[in-house]
């Protein structure tokens, strides 16, 4: 219908949280038409990179993606809530950094937990769709949906992220669940 109308269409994927980089903010294109849209779009400054020549590459590119950022989240919130809850909080954030030492796990978990408090609602109707995604490629979608139900609570709860700690974002959390 877009062709037929005159116009071109183009798979585009937004990669990362628009802020701070705005325009800069990493995309994929995808689709005949995506080197038209990678001419178009690089002397503006934006960050467009080519995903492929079919449309949907660039998008299943993000929504599969989701099922590992968005998942992590979901696991995060799970782990750290119930640590907290139970007073090891300590000891398991430890265990976590012994084991992968490359991340600060507390400031990820303090990250994640701001995604799903602030941008949960949203992340939630995306996992719902990556479910639905995955159901369409015949696989099980158990990972994403647990991920969009842990979302959409945390999101229901109506928190803004307030302090940056760890600590302080699970107990508003735990305060409301």
């Amino acid at each position: 219908m877009i062709e037929a109308a005159g116009g071109r269409y183009v798979d585009m994927a937004i990669m990362a949280p628009v802020h701070p980089r705005l325009h800069r903010t990493p995309i994929l294109l995808a689709g005949p038409h995506a080197e038209a849209a990678l001419a178009a779009l690089t002397p503006l400054e934006m960050a467009p990179k080519i995903a492929g020549i079919r449309v949907g590459e660039a998008s299943a590119i993000k929504m599969l993606r989701s099922v590992m950022i968005k998942g992590m989240e979901a696991l995060t919130a799970e782990c750290l809530l119930a640590a907290r809850r139970a007073g090891v909080e300590e000891a398991v954030l430890a265990s976590l950094q012994a084991s992968d030492p490359g991340w600060d796990w507390t400031a990820r978990g303090a990250y994640n937990l701001e995604r799903m408090m602030v941008h949960g609602a949203r992340r939630a109707a995306e996992m719902h769709e990556v479910a639905a995604t995955l159901r369409e490629l015949g696989l099980p979608d158990r990972m994403a949906a647990a991920a969009a139900a842990w979302q959409e609570e945390i999101a229901a709860l109506y928190l803004p992220a307030g302090p940056d700690a760890l600590a302080d974002r699970a107990d508003r959390i735990l305060s409301r669940l």
